[in-house]
């Protein structure tokens, strides 16, 4: 969405409503085809030019939409907030631990860790010791994965599908989804939100499959039949579904509006305008449909299977419905167990994002609009 809005402002300041283009500054600086002292451009150089766009900027464009839009706040609003602390040895030796708890020490060994969560049982290598009684020191602050952009990057280029984990099921949901919309649209007399949320509400158990895809670790070929039923995905996803759909058509409606008719100048006029309905988009986004996303994003992250191993550590607060033996999260459930520094931190995240994406746009245009004046 935040894509949508940049090519809206930056169309706005460019192109002009009227049908003289040949009066209009912006598009002739572009075109360029009524100044006769201009050469036309040869066609092959022309059609280089554009493959060399297309490689260049269609893979990049695709991570900001798909790897830094998608994947990277579902795996955020998943990960647990804090971690148990890391102890790295630094002595240079191995520490093994036999069966009588006597600690020996081997030979070099470097970058060993010892996770100080687990208790010591006179079977296997013990956490409880002490950093000073292990020659170790503590790592580095434990921190979620998350918290950092290029680390999560690093993150996903580790896992078996790489920076489009789980893209197949992302293009089967939204070629459902646009068939539905579509066909619905056909029916005269349905409104725009109505088909919206149908089309929504039809293929929840899509959506929740990309989620449970994104999540664990390995390929799954039984992820559909491992769902829950249709309607116990529906049931849970309803009511947030609708407020998205609801709310979606509010921000398209409302942070459109401050930019005016389209002048095709760059005026202080046309610049306050652009920055108001920046504002007002991210105002309307982060406080409306972001915490929609999020409680849609954790209840359906619940109904992993009790035996999944997921890419990041998983939220305690969202499995406490299996203490409960539901077998699912609900909407009211999800919104009171996120933590306010689960909050902060997801909020910085989108904050993150938008920046990342509104860069990359413009930096992107930028270079193509340097290509004309060349």
């Amino acid at each position: 969405m935040a894509s949508l809005l940049t090519i809206r402002s930056l169309h706005s300041l460019v192109v002009s409503r009227d049908n003289t283009l040949t009066k209009n500054t912006a598009w002739n600086a572009i075109t360029r085809r009524d100044s006769k002292e201009q050469e036309v451009l040869p066609t092959v150089p022309f059609f280089l030019l554009l493959v060399v766009n297309i490689i260049l900027f269609v893979p990049v464009l695709f991570i900001l939409a798909y790897t830094i839009n998608k994947l990277y706040p579902t795996l955020a609003i998943i990960e647990a907030a804090d971690s148990p602390p890391d102890y790295e040895l630094v002595t240079g030796k191995e520490i093994d631990i036999d069966g009588d708890g006597d600690v020996d020490a081997g030979s070099s060994s470097r970058g060993n860790i010892i996770v100080a969560d687990k208790q010591f049982d006179g079977k296997g290598p013990s956490a409880t010791l002490m950093p000073d009684e292990t020659a170790g020191v503590p790592s580095t602050p434990s921190q979620p994965v998350t918290s950092g952009l290029l680390a999560t990057l690093r993150l996903l280029r580790a896992s078996e599908d790489g920076l489009f984990r789980a893209y197949r099921w992302h293009l089967l949901y939204n070629i459902v989804m646009g068939i539905v919309f579509v066909c619905l649209r056909l029916v005269p007399h349905i409104p725009n939100l109505a088909a919206s949320i149908i089309a929504s509400l039809a293929t929840t158990k899509l959506e929740t499959a990309w989620t449970h895809a994104v999540v664990s670790t390995k390929r799954d070929g039984r992820l559909w039949k491992r769902l829950p039923t249709y309607f116990v995905i529906l049931r849970v996803t309803i009511v947030p579904l609708i407020a998205e759909s609801v709310i979606v058509e509010i921000i398209n409606a409302i942070a459109s509006l401050p930019l005016g008719p389209m002048t095709g100048s760059v005026d202080p006029v046309s610049v306050a305008r652009l920055s108001v309905a920046i504002v007002l988009f991210l105002t309307l986004y982060t406080c409306l449909l972001a915490p929609t996303e999020i409680v849609l994003t954790r209840t359906r992250a619940a109904m992993l299977p009790d035996d999944t191993n997921t890419l990041v550590p998983l939220d305690p607060s969202i499995q406490s419905q299996k203490m409960e033996q539901r077998g699912f999260m609900t909407w009211t459930h999800a919104w009171r167990t996120l933590s306010r520094a689960s909050w902060v931190r997801i909020i910085k995240i989108y904050a993150k994002i938008f920046a990342t994406t509104i860069l990359t746009e413009v930096v992107a245009a930028g270079l193509i609009f340097a290509q004309f004046l060349v």
